[in-house]
């Protein structure tokens, strides 16, 4: 038997599978990939761990998030600590310029010394006491292209008052100090200067690395009726330490950072690394906007601070008016 089919029926069958190809290819068909938000990526790297330095990453990546810079959606962080091994720190630049970040974060003088001599691009430094006399920079006053940062230099006349209001007996004053960071030989210049002035004799202990920290001052704890952990990272990294003696031997410990007072340390004059890590942020975003020559900062104003358990421990009296204009801290943070 024949089926045939009206010419009009076919045209119709025809039209119709035409368009469910259509349908089907443009269903199936390889579409062009829409391109991807662009991602910036940050580099940040530490030479280590401790109150200050931590507190002053977390409020950067705040600050950040509060520019608009948000991780995983805008920004990616690469973060690097050298866990105190100076020996470290070149090859973290070296692995960092491999990366080729859009900003590289460079915290402490010696992280900041080692990314600049191996890292291109966009370098924003911060906790770095002495630019000029670290060799980053001829002068904080003349902007350099795709280099900025932030000086965390302590006050150190006002520390050294601090401690003879809040122990005026002490006469021997035991400073722990790295000499091969260049924040301590900066330091150590200003302690130098200014003890004299206040009655003070200095009992310098040098360290090498934070697991001396405890061993020096315990020898100096029968030299010293103080002591105070100068502003390098190595001698604040132990603080632990430290503060096992002074507890052991009844010997006030003062520090230079909020974040040590909150680990043990009985007082100090802070800066605010959560102030200056904020300002490091404002010009890592800027930073990651283009900008290329952006001035160094030097945040201004500081607090003090005091721990209340930690002077129990070590058998001081805070003074009423030292506790009536200080920030008090009644514990030990773990």
């Amino acid at each position: 038997m024949r089926i045939g089919f009206k010419k009009s029926t076919l045209n119709v069958i025809v039209i119709a599978a035409v368009v469910v190809v259509s349908v089907l290819l443009i269903a199936y068909w390889p579409k062009e990939a829409a391109p991807e938000k662009q991602i910036k990526v940050v580099a940040i790297a530490t030479l280590v761990s401790h109150p200050a330095l931590d507190s002053l990453q977390d409020n950067l990546r705040q600050e950040l998030a509060a520019e608009g810079f948000r991780e995983g959606t805008t920004i990616r962080y690469e973060l690097r600590n050298a866990s105190g091994q100076m020996q470290l720190l070149a090859t973290i630049a070296n692995e960092l310029a491999s990366i080729k970040p859009d900003v590289t974060v460079a915290i402490t003088t010696p992280v900041a010394q080692a990314v600049t001599k191996a890292v291109r691009g966009p370098i924003v430094f911060s906790a770095v006491s002495d630019p000029v006399g670290a060799g980053l920079v001829k002068s904080l006053e003349v902007p350099v292209t795709d280099l900025t940062g932030a000086t965390d230099a302590w006050p150190y006349n006002d520390q050294l008052k601090l401690i003879r209001e809040v122990t005026p007996g002490v006469k021997r004053l035991a400073v722990i100090f790295n000499p091969g960071e260049a924040a301590s030989q900066y330091g150590m210049k200003l302690i130098r200067q200014f003890a004299p002035q206040h009655g003070f004799e200095l009992v310098e202990g040098a360290v090498g690395s934070t697991s001396e920290v405890y061993s020096v001052a315990d020898n100096l704890a029968g030299k010293a009726d103080a002591i105070f952990l100068s502003s390098d990272s190595t001698a604040i990294g132990g603080v632990t330490g430290a503060l096992r003696v002074a507890t052991k031997r009844k010997v006030p410990l003062y520090v230079g950072d909020s974040g040590t007072v909150a680990k043990g340390g009985l007082a100090a004059v802070s800066i605010g690394y959560d102030r200056l890590g904020r300002e490091t942020g404002k010009l890592v975003a800027q930073a990651l906007r283009g900008q290329r020559l952006i001035p160094i900062i030097s945040p201004q104003g500081s607090e003090v601070v005091v721990n209340t358990k930690a002077a129990e421990m070590m058998g001081v009296t805070i003074p009423p008016a030292v506790l009536a204009r200080a920030k008090v801290i009644r514990e030990i943070q773990e």
